[in-house]
This record gives C-alpha cells, sequence and structure tokens, in this order.
C-alpha cells in the first residue's frame, strides 16, 4: 500500500531571542555582559530577547565572535522566525478574506482553467488573489469601485437588470489576462479601414478554429487584439472595447453570449466602430443594445450596414421572398453568410424569429 506525502508545516518555530537567552544561560553570560561587548545598550538586547528587536545581520557578526556560534546560524533563525510570523499573519488576514469567496464564480474559473480544483477556503482566497492580483479584496473592492471601466458599464447596464459587479469583474480580468499574451502593431485606422473586406470574408467560414485565429492576426494588424472569453454568469455582457497601454493599442473582447454567428459578427463590427470613430474610452454591449448614446447608435448603424450594404438590401426587401433558397443567393451575392441575414430579417422584423435559423451557425464553447 503506498503512502501518501503531505507537506508538513511546522505551527511553531523557535523565537530568536529565546534561543539567544538559553545559549547566555548554559555559557554562564549574563545578559548585562553580552549587551557591553555587543556594544548595545541591555534595553536593546531585553528587546531582542523577548522578540520585540530582531538580530541583525551585523549582530549576528558579533555573536559569532562573542559565542562562537556561525552567524549563518543567527541570520537563519531571524529568516525563519520573520516568516513564520508573517505567514501567521497572512493565515489571520485571510480568515478574514473568507466571506470573499461567495462573491465571486471560482467554479466557472476552474472550468476555464484559471484556478485549481479545491475546497478549502482560505486556499480559495488565495488563489482568487492571485488570479486578480490583489493582495486584499478590500483593496480590490476600493479599486472597483473608483475603475472607470467598471463605473461606465454598471450606467450602461442600469436598464438591463442587475449586472453582477463581481462576475464582470470576473470577465474582464479573464480578457486581460488573454490580452497580455497578444502581440500587436501600434493601431492604424487606415490599415484597420483597409482590413474590412477581408473581415467581412471571414463570416463565410464557420469553423472557428480557422476563422478566429485569421480574425486575431488581422486584428492584431492594425493594433487589435480580440480576445473571446464565455460569459460568465451575472456579467450579462456580449461586448467590450478598451484602449490599452502603452497607447496606441487597442482590445476587442466578445463573450459570445448567443452562441450564433449573426450575433458574434454583428457584436465584433459594432465594437470595432468605438475604435474607430469614437474617443479612446471603454464602451461596452450588454444583453440589450443601450441606445441612449449617439456612439452606439452610430455602432449599431455601422455594424449592419458594413455587414450587409443598405442599398442591397433594400433591393433585396423590396422582392419581397425569404426563403431558404433566396436569402442564400443574396447573401452569395454580397459575400457574407446568410445567417446574418437571416439574423438581420429577423431583426428587422421582416420574418419571424423563428423563421430560416437553420441558416445560422451555432457554436459552443469547449468544457
Amino acid at each position: 500500500m503506498g503512502i501518501r506525502k503531505y507537506e508538513v508545516k511546522p505551527d511553531y518555530v523557535t523565537a530568536p531571542g529565546e534561543t539567544l537567552k538559553e545559549t547566555l544561560a548554559n555559557m554562564d553570560y549574563t545578559q548585562v555582559q553580552l549587551a557591553e561587548r555587543l556594544d548595545i545598550s541591555y534595553k536593546h538586547l531585553s528587546n531582542i530577547i523577548n522578540g520585540k528587536a530582531v538580530i541583525t545581520s551585523e549582530l549576528a557578526l558579533k555573536l559569532d565572535y562573542i559565542l562562537d556560534i556561525p552567524s549563518s546560524f543567527w541570520n537563519s533563525l531571524e529568516k525563519n522566525y520573520q516568516e513564520y510570523i508573517e505567514e501567521k499573519k497572512q493565515e489571520e488576514l485571510l480568515d478574514g478574506q473568507v466571506e470573499w469567496v461567495s462573491h465571486f464564480p471560482y467554479n466557472e474559473l476552474v472550468k476555464l482553467g484559471y484556478v485549481p480544483k479545491i475546497r478549502d477556503a482560505k486556499e480559495k482566497v488565495k488563489q482568487l488573489l492571485k488570479f486578480f492580483g490583489y493582495s486584499s479584496f478590500e483593496i480590490m473592492k476600493k479599486n472597483m469601485d473608483s475603475d472607470e471601466l467598471l463605473a461606465g458599464a454598471f450606467r450602461l447596464s442600469v436598464n438591463q437588470g442587475e449586472v453582477n459587479k463581481y462576475a464582470l469583474k470576473t470577465w474582464v480580468q479573464i480578457g486581460d489576462n488573454e490580452i497580455r499574451k497578444i502581440d500587436t502593431k501600434d493601431f492604424s485606422k487606415e490599415t484597420a479601414l483597409k482590413s474590412i473586406e477581408e473581415l467581412r470574408s471571414l463570416t463565410l467560414v464557420t469553423d472557428p478554429s480557422i476563422f478566429i485565429p485569421r480574425l486575431k492576426e488581422v486584428a492584431s494588424s492594425f493594433g487589435v487584439a480580440v480576445v473571446l472569453v464565455p460569459e460568465i454568469k451575472g456579467s450579462k455582457v456580449c461586448g467590450l472595447t478598451r484602449w490599452l497601454s502603452p497607447y496606441p493599442k487597442a482590445a476587442i473582447q466578445l463573450s459570445l453570449r448567443y452562441k450564433q454567428n449573426d450575433h458574434l459578427w454583428f457584436t465584433f463590427f459594432h465594437e470595432l466602430s468605438h475604435i474607430l470613430f469614437h474617443n479612446k474610452k471603454p464602451f461596452y454591449t450588454f444583453v440589450k443594445a443601450y441606445k441612449e448614446s449617439e456612439e452606439e447608435i452610430f455602432s449599431d448603424k455601422w455594424a449592419a450596414d458594413t455587414l450587409i450594404p443598405p442599398q442591397k438590401l433594400s433591393v433585396f426587401l423590396r422582392k419581397g421572398t425569404f426563403t431558404y433558397e433566396s436569402v442564400r443567393v443574396f447573401a452569395d451575392n454580397i459575400g457574407i453568410h446568410p445567417g446574418i441575414v437571416v439574423g438581420r430579417l429577423q431583426k428587422e422584423k421582416v420574418i419571424g424569429f423563428d423563421k430560416l435559423n437553420s441558416l445560422k451557425v451555432r457554436y459552443k464553447w469547449n468544457e
């Protein structure tokens, strides 16, 4: 039978002062005598023995001369003791942080591979703090409250129902982690506009393993990092556009919330519009389109018209025939996937949301 190995950590270490006190007793030295030979005050030595002051490397060298005990011994003793004290403090701090764990979607992060699957609550605290890059949740909460990126999201989402700010923060953080892995050129509006037709043509590719790498490659060539991050329950977000440091670089983060190609590509071009034409500030797309700003209205129209030219759509609508075959022919003529045409017809209420859906492509996240 095998024996499982566990890391064993002692629940105590010997304080350097205690060891020094025992050493003096064994060598018939008084504390007064040692203080004189160390050239320090009796009070300072008393503080060392009582754990109120540390044995510095200078004092460790002097103790080597006086007591004939290597300085490395005293340095190691002090180091181990201070680490033990700090670990105890951290354990106490972690105890006070455990209640925060319930705010965050730990199990979802486990499924996505960002944190390990564990049961111990304090260990979950450690893993979450490492994931977000904070030393405490109080500091993180304070940062979230003053974060313009998140504050803007909460303002925009008022009419969408309650957005879980911790879920949204988690989704954004995953995006940040993935964005760091992408190298992009400096942003070029000219190059981006020249890339529109190639980006449109990617809608014809239905295999994500093919079109997603190419989408990222094309976008990075004009200074935009594209990342797809599964929606975190409660975040209710479809997309996010933000500018990066060092400027000029930007990012588009997509959740693939509706898992259909018409929504995916509309959201992408909507977010791209913000980067191309609007002030360098973050923009969110939530469950329901936010229509109260000119920027959102503009981006909706630009995305729709870029995917399906309005003049050609008008001609198609006037014909009044919307069958599987007519949609396929029209989509082929304008060089776009028919599922996107179906989505537009449904959006314009030309056909019902239950019509022609088999022309759309549906995706799912790999588990």
